[in-house]
């Protein structure tokens, strides 16, 4: 479900673009020139800054997020079961 979700807008902007022929007198790109611009790597960094933090921040400190609280006779689902669950949720929803 995940690939289907994250992969789908991607084919549609790739699939409705219509091709034009200044594709095909641009100069060929040379092979040893990086894909990664230096604009591209801080937003990297800095995008995986925000998501490390705010999952730190969420594993240690969430006794502020109301019905979050770990309840040690929760046997059926084990302790801290909706705290780890938001978490997955959370990264997840980053992506």
């Amino acid at each position: 479900w995940l690939n289907l979700i994250m992969d789908s807008a991607a084919s549609i902007a790739l699939a409705s673009e219509p091709p034009t022929d200044e594709l095909l007198e641009r100069p060929p790109v040379n092979r040893h020139d990086s894909i990664i611009t230096k604009q591209m790597l801080m937003n990297m960094i800095g995008v995986a800054a925000y998501e490390v933090s705010l999952m730190v921040g969420l594993l240690y400190k969430y006794e502020w997020i109301p019905d979050l609280q770990a309840h040690p006779t929760d046997l059926v689902t084990g302790f801290k079961s909706r705290h780890y669950t938001m978490l997955f949720n959370i990264f997840v929803l980053m992506q």
